[in-house]
């Protein structure tokens, strides 16, 4: 787990309350981070498409950034993007568009 990035919101959790943070990081790591069905990258695709979603801007780029990292190409995510608009309307884009400005 040491190579996966700890957000500052685990890193409080792990600080406040190790017992429990522990099997909340090795559920991230099994979930997210481990190749299984879907390859690290599709799971990471679908984080994206999940903070976009929700609004959280900060957290989709922090995971665009990972899906990159783990291979996924620019044109990826604008199809994830795409389904996100077919799905959520214009909230979605101006999110993702917000999550994708560096």
């Amino acid at each position: 787990m040491a190579d996966i990035p700890i957000t500052p919101f685990l890193r409080k959790l792990q600080e406040m309350d190790p017992a429990f943070a522990e099997p909340v990081l090795k559920a991230r790591e099994l979930a997210t981070y481990t190749p299984g069905a879907l390859e690290v990258k599709t799971k990471l695709l679908i984080a994206f498409a999940l903070d976009v979603a929700h609004g959280e801007a900060g957290g989709a780029r922090i995971l665009s950034k990972r899906a990159r990292e783990n291979g996924a190409t620019d044109e990826e995510i604008v199809e994830v993007v795409r389904v996100l608009y077919s799905t959520g309307g214009l909230q979605c884009l101006s999110i993702a568009m917000e999550a994708l400005s560096d």
